[in-house]
């Protein structure tokens, strides 16, 4: 959303972080630890991340702790500073899946209310481009976001995200239903997937 007269992104919620140190923070990015649970189902199960999210707020911590388990198809990354958890960002693959190995999905993205607008949702965000343009060689990163998300859906605009569709009554919130949005990334075509054979 644009603030018509400054052209500059608007955030409903600007006016409660009012008096938060603007000053942007560098985390560490790594990937969950067992340590993380806790701090990591505080987060999951914040009333903005619930809101912004299909997670209830009063799911149990075994639900996070399930979430968590690694699995082969998965990552999941903690941005951490001073030993504290600031965010969670956690991306689905299919390279068992043939015709599907050439992508991903962002599937949550999460900061600590009182740590937004700091810069930890960006790294958290670039580390994921990283991953799967340079280590992994895809082609795909796709999202859904909920369409009053402004904040996401600016965060995602800013890393070359395209808005590519959107799912009428996707969620129900606060007694409603919203639409998604279907947000992608390309990145270049790969010399080794331009002469991948067709598998059926």
């Amino acid at each position: 959303m644009l603030d018509e007269k400054n052209k500059q992104p608007y955030f409903p919620m600007d006016e409660q972080n009012e008096g938060i140190d603007e000053a942007m923070l560098k985390p560490f990015i790594r990937h969950v630890e067992d340590r993380d649970h806790t701090a990591i189902h505080t987060l999951l199960s914040s009333e903005h991340v619930a809101k912004g999210t299909m997670r209830s707020p009063h799911d149990p911590l075994s639900s996070t702790v399930n979430r968590l388990k690694e699995q082969p198809d998965r990552l999941q990354l903690v941005a951490e500073l001073d030993d504290e958890v600031l965010g969670f960002a956690e991306v689905q693959t299919y390279f068992a899946v043939p015709r599907a190995n050439h992508l991903a999905t962002l599937n949550l993205l999460a900061t600590r209310r009182d740590k937004q607008f700091r810069g930890v949702g960006s790294a958290l965000v670039e580390t994921v481009v990283r991953q799967c343009r340079v280590h992994w060689g895809l082609r795909r990163l796709e999202l859904l976001v909920w369409e009053d998300n402004t904040q996401a859906i600016w965060l995602y605009d800013k890393f070359g995200f395209q808005k590519e569709g959107r799912l009428r009554d996707y969620v129900r919130s606060g007694g409603e239903f919203r639409d998604a949005l279907a947000m992608s990334l390309l990145f270049p075509v790969c010399q080794h997937l331009k002469t991948v054979p067709e598998q059926s």
